[in-house]
């Protein structure tokens, strides 16, 4: 998403990112990894539960196929830092118009399942 920062601001976007830690641990998260967009600290899960989102269960972790998402990942220049928070915890990614409309919505079905920038830039209304 950092990457593409520039993309979604020439579309009209505000992108937000909701995490799980508190507003503390969400302006150390932003620091850290040199984010680029503001943080929503939702450590209660409100939000996680308002949208829909899943947990993984105990047996998705053993999947080969995510294990192999994983070592792509780690490849690819990804860091995997000490787990925090619910692990478990499913992801999701959210376009709401400025009506309050959602219009584009994809719950991910494991770790590694997000949807790339050229989808979301796809996916959102025509810029004013």
């Amino acid at each position: 998403m950092r990457r593409n920062k520039k993309s979604f601001e020439k579309a009209g976007a505000q992108v937000v990112l909701v995490g799980m830690g508190t507003p503390s641990e969400s302006a150390e998260f932003a620091a850290k990894y040199n984010i680029p967009f503001a943080i929503v600290a939702d450590p209660e899960k409100k939000l996680y539960r308002k949208f829909g989102l899943k947990q993984m269960s105990t047996l998705g972790f053993l999947s080969p196929s995510l294990a192999l998402k994983g070592v792509a990942a780690i490849a690819g220049g990804h860091g995997i830092g000490m787990p925090q928070g619910n692990v478990r915890q499913l992801a999701g990614v959210f376009i709401i118009n400025t009506a309050g409309e959602m219009v584009f919505s994809h719950l991910s079905s494991n770790p590694a399942d997000h949807p790339d920038a050229a989808t979301l830039l796809a996916a959102l209304p025509p810029a004013a």
